[in-house]
């Protein structure tokens, strides 16, 4: 199994590397119709990220609380700069991992993931794309079930008393 998650990495890394040239081409294509006059002619995207970090172990989450172990997921696409991930991209890092889900069924596991995600706002955070990040990376966001920000009184500028 092992060997096949590798040929699997080494497929995803193959198929990152040919995205990004193409993603390369497409700019360059588009800057050739910036020079002539043209609209763009193509709307580049950028290639996705890897979808598993190819430095987690066979047994890395095994045994671990599921919370740690996506915040050691998510530290660690953050350092390979990946930063925050899509459900199915924790789902396959934890399962990558060894990290052992309650139920053999995926869409279960999955939906259970979800909500361990959503419920824990106090270490994760949903952004408006769908993906995960830490709330730590996101200071200036307004938490769910916080107040907010109180408005600032008006300055005075001609130097009066209020």
């Amino acid at each position: 199994m092992s060997d096949a998650r590798q040929m699997l990495a080494d497929l995803q890394d193959e198929i990152r590397k040919q995205e990004a040239k193409t993603a390369e081409d497409k700019r360059f294509a588009n800057k050739l119709c910036e020079r002539m006059g043209l609209p763009p002619a193509y709307a580049v995207t950028e290639p996705q990220e890897s979808r598993v970090p190819l430095s987690i172990q066979a047994d890395q989450f095994y045994g671990q609380p599921l919370a740690g172990a996506i915040r050691t997921i998510l530290e660690m696409r953050r350092a390979l700069k990946q930063g925050p991930a899509g459900l199915n991209d924790i789902y396959i890092a934890l399962v990558a991992g060894g990290y052992k889900f309650e139920t053999k069924n995926e869409e279960n596991a999955k939906r259970g993931l979800r909500q361990s995600l959503t419920k824990n706002v106090a270490q994760f955070h949903k952004l408006p794309n769908g993906m995960f990040g830490l709330t730590e990376w996101y200071p200036k966001v307004k938490r769910r079930g916080e107040a907010a920000p109180e408005a600032a009184e008006p300055e005075q500028t001609d130097g009066s008393e209020p």
